[in-house]
């Protein structure tokens, strides 16, 4: 038995010898053949397997001749690292994790690799061009060792005290037998060393950029390390290593809890499989899917570097009995992707009863054969994945196997169980490792694809612990996750296809999670949730419930595992944002208030933009008048109504009755001075915002005059609309708990003024909503199922000062209840809000008939409060188990102040106008950025 990977030769010399060497490789070694039953002749083969290492040596030059698609495949990761060192950044939390070395800025790194690709691939082109042009190869790379002067000079003087060429540079080119003096010789090298030279290039200059590094098979396997981060980076995963012995490396023998085996023999392949799977984040070398992973490692290798079945064995009882939940095996019988030796491992008595919560990773080998012998296979082994090798391009690597159509036999009956169904591929070219001496090389083999895999297992461990009870289910996920490559489906060359490490952490399928609801103590599952569809947040700013998560369930066979939902994902507020987002919404709103500006005609204040009152003939013989104005639409309602609102007048002699259909917000509030529908919205205005909510629909409003001074005034509104599906995906469910929004709201008020000018408005204001809360509603029907009732009590002041001057504000505090028995319910002591809105306006003011508004504002703000939210959560994260649970859920947003400014200015001698529309948001917390929207309009009559 003999490690399943093989060393690419680095240095330019030591390569062409190895190619020179190989081709003489006797066709005798390329074709050996094994057997696992005697012993002996297993022995027997061992030597033929590191012989059968020298013909894929031997395909080093077919390997080198694919280079250029896999140069052609590797040359976006270079401009691709960007992304990397930023989410690097992030995963840090600082500018740069090695302080005082004078290595670079990570967005600054990857601006250098992305130029010195640019140059690198013009001179790669030309070296496998027909007629290469040694001048211009040489030229293309001494430009990139002048950038690389300045660009890593200081890092380099920093970490070794001498200049870049005597540091770096000079050893680097020695060490492959070029001459640094010969500006020439670089032209002079042939496409492969040319094409490998850079790759060596960019692993001994990342050693100074003060960052782990980044490689091509991270963006092959869909992997970042802040996944890692956000899943748990496998701290309480236990991994089980059957390799050499881990030495000289400690970003990895750090992990190490136990070490066993046969001998203390190294050449490095421990760690370099060891490195992929728990190398440190700690800024150098490489990275491993799972840093914090504690790992058991036994040694099966004698000191010759041979291995029985019998030390095999032994190694998997060990691991398996340190409590290992997943083991990965790089290593395997020459000539097979799958040798009928491992089933009598698992079949061992003395490890068979062991193995039922262990999941088993095999690299496939690097021999190119694909399997044609079934293998004989016991129904009750354990979870396994075989892992083969691709490219940077996705292909099977020439010297990866392949499970081919082998069955699993069981008795000698192939029962449709296929080796590729338990095989899929990782990239295992030009990988980059630790060398088992605290730097970093590069080797290639489906050693090094199988890593990959084992530390997404681990992941997966970590983040849902109870899975390392059910390896068939951890093992369902890795393969299913999988992207699908070559044939469609499971094919056999590639089995399932290549591990997506993100999907394997991900829902499977979104349509089959399943939400629990929460009634009486009951919990009742549901599926094809709205909430599903809808994973992304709508956004709302009434207030925050970001940091507070519900949660859904994937059923795999016999368990399940939980993903946490941000809670503000199935909450929708009252101006939901378009595919197009909220910019589009914007402009309409920054539209309809310039026309509702330009249309208030030459009154001063905030006005209603309706048409001028028309009197009405009626046989009581009263005072009544009636107006139109178009009515604004609810972005993200159906507005199936007629295209105006309407408002009708009826004055007596010590009273006036308003009602109608539409905008009735302003109508109720007319002695605020606020006239605009737009000042109510809850989002965006300041002025009572639970008028606003309820506004839309039909309404009527009171006043009564008690004396000369004060008047008394009663007013009641109501809506009733349904959400436009087409804005939201998740809308298009029927039943979905926002699918309707119902509000009514009662106004009683006193309104004194003791002259002309001055009028003081006090008003208390009861909204009650159907299945809301503040605007608020939630794609789950049980949310919110028994609606809320707020209290507002508000103070205003409306100041003529002169007939062209006038200054309004406003100021609402409110309360909210809700009644116990829903999901979501309002904590003991209610929610508080505040909003408020100050401004004035002005005619006249540069020239006559031009108009100036401007207005300060902050939208409803949850001061104080909590949601008891009740829900079903894994309750035991080591078994599994479901549970209710209470939890609350603080829900205090960011305070948001607005700032906005109109003005219009007639034409044509009052047939037109030119009208300015600007709006500033800011939140006073400093947090997020600042919104400046700015809009202009031209009218002209004909």
């Amino acid at each position: 038995m003999s490690r399943k990977t093989s060393t690419l030769l680095m240095s330019v010399a030591a390569a062409t010898l190895a190619t020179t060497a190989l081709n003489a490789t006797p066709a005798a070694a390329q074709s050996t053949t094994t057997t696992s039953s005697p012993v002996k002749p297993y022995y027997g083969n061992l030597r033929p397997f590191y012989g059968n290492l020298r013909p894929f040596y031997g395909n080093l030059r077919p390997f080198y001749g694919n280079l250029r698609p896999f140069w052609g495949n590797l040359r976006p990761f270079w401009g691709d690292t960007g992304a990397f060192y930023g989410d690097l950044k992030s995963f840090w939390a600082t500018s740069n994790p090695v302080v005082g070395t004078g290595a670079p800025a990570y967005a600054q790194v990857s601006g250098f690799w992305t130029k010195a690709g640019d140059d690198w691939t013009v001179a790669f082109n030309s070296a496998i061009s027909g007629t290469p042009d040694q001048a211009l190869i040489a030229g293309k790379v001494s430009t990139i060792f002048d950038d690389s002067r300045a660009f890593w000079g200081a890092s380099v003087q920093a970490k070794t005290g001498k200049s870049f060429d005597e540091g770096f540079l000079n050893p680097f080119l020695q060490a492959r037998g070029i001459d640094p003096a010969d500006p020439n010789a670089i032209g002079k090298l042939d496409q492969d060393t040319l094409a490998h030279l850079f790759l060596e290039y960019y692993d001994g200059l990342m050693a100074y950029a003060g960052t782990d590094h980044v490689d091509h098979w991270m963006k092959t396997v869909n992997w970042t390390p802040s996944l890692t981060k956000t899943q748990g980076s496998g701290g309480s995963t236990i991994i089980g290593i059957l390799d050499e012995t881990f030495v000289g490396d400690a970003s990895i023998s750090g992990n190490i809890v136990r070490s066993d085996g046969v001998s203390d023999f190294t050449n490095g392949h421990g760690a370099a499989v060891g490195s992929l799977i728990v190398g440190h984040h700690d800024g150098k070398g490489v990275m491993g899917i799972a840093p914090d992973a504690k790992v058991i490692a036994y040694n099966p290798f004698d000191n010759t570097g041979s291995a029985s079945w019998a030390d095999v064995t032994r190694g998997v009882q060990t691991l398996k009995a340190s409590g290992a939940s997943v083991v990965n095996m790089s290593l395997g019988v020459p000539g097979t992707t799958m040798d009928n030796g491992w089933n009598a491992v698992f079949t061992d008595p003395s490890v068979a009863l062991t193995l039922k919560n262990t999941v088993f990773v095999l690299a496939a080998g690097n021999d190119g054969v694909t399997q044609t012998g079934n293998v004989t296979w016991n129904a009750l082994n354990p979870a396994f994945i075989v892992v083969g090798s691709v490219g940077v391009d996705g292909a099977i690597s020439n010297f990866s196997n392949r499970p081919g159509e082998a069955c699993l036999t069981t008795l000698g009956l192939c029962t449709g169980d296929k080796l590729k169904n338990h095989f899929l591929v990782a990239p295992g070219e030009l990988i980059l490792v630790s060398d088992g001496k605290g730097g970093v090389t590069r080797q290639t083999g489906t050693s090094f694809a199988a890593p990959l895999v084992s530390g997404a297992i681990a992941l997966l461990h970590d983040r849902w612990p109870w899975l390392a009870n059910y390896p068939r289910e951890t093992v369902g996920v890795i393969l299913n996750s999988a992207k699908d490559l070559g044939d469609p489906g499971v094919d056999a060359v590639y089995g399932y296809g290549l591990l997506d490490v993100t999907r394997s952490q991900s829902p499977l399928d979104f349509n089959k999670l399943i939400f629990f609801t929460v009634e009486n103590g009951k919990m009742t599952p549901q599926t094809k949730s709205a909430v599903i569809t809808r994973y992304n947040t709508v956004q709302q700013s009434t207030w925050d419930a970001s940091k507070a998560f519900v949660y859904a369930f994937e059923t795999l066979g016999l368990t399940r595992r939980d993903f946490a939902i941000p809670l503000s994902s199935k909450l929708v507020g009252q101006n939901v944002t378009t595919y197009l987002g909220a910019q589009e919404q914007f402009q309409a709103y920054l539209l309809t208030r310039m026309e509702t500006w330009a249309k208030s005609g030459g009154k001063v204040g905030f006005a209603n933009g309706f048409s001028p009152a028309m009197a009405v003939a009626n046989p009581w013989g009263m005072d009544m008048t009636v107006a139109v104005a178009p009515r604004q639409a609810r972005f993200g309602f159906r507005d199936d109504g007629p295209a105006y609102q309407s408002r009708f007048d009826v004055n007596g002699e010590r009273s006036r009755l308003v009602f109608g259909f539409g905008d009735g917000a302003p109508q109720l509030a007319a002695s605020t001075g606020f006239g605009s529908a737009g000042s109510y919205d809850i989002e965006r205005g300041g002025a009572d915002p639970l008028l606003g909510l309820a506004s839309g629909g039909v309404y009527a409003a009171l006043d009564y005059r008690l004396s000369d001074t004060l008047t008394f005034q009663a007013g009641a509104l109501g809506r009733d609309q349904e959400r436009e599906r087409g804005v939201d995906p998740a809308f298009g469910f029927v039943g979905h708990g926002a699918e309707r929004y119902t509000a009514s709201a009662q106004r009683f008020a006193l309104a004194y003024k003791p002259n002309g000018e001055l009028t003081l408005t006090g008003s208390w204001t009861r909204l009650n909503e159907g299945s809301a809360i503040l605007g608020v509603q939630s794609l789950d029907a049980d949310d919110f199922r028994n609606g809320s009732t707020t209290d507002g009590y508000s103070l205003s002041v409306n100041w003529a000062a002169t007939p062209k001057l006038s200054f309004m504000a406003t100021g609402t505090m409110a309360r909210t209840h809700a009644s116990d028995g829903q999901q979501l319910s309002v904590g003991k002591g209610g929610l508080t809000a505040s909003s408020f809105e100050a401004g004035f306006a002005a005619t006249d003011l540069f020239r006559k008939g031009d108009r100036f508004q401007v207005l300060v504002s902050q939208p409803m703000f949850v001061e104080k409060g909590r949601l008891e939210l009740q829900q079903v959560e894994i309750v035991d994260r080591q078994t599994g188990d479901l549970g209710i649970v209470s939890r609350g859920v603080d829900i205090a947003g960011r305070r948001r102040v607005a700032g906005e400014a109109i003005y219009l200015r007639p034409v044509q001698d009052g047939q037109g106008d030119v009208a300015l529309f600007g709006r500033v948001e800011t939140a006073t917390d400093g947090a997020g950025q600042d919104e400046v929207f700015t809009g202009a309009r031209f009218r002209l009559a004909f």
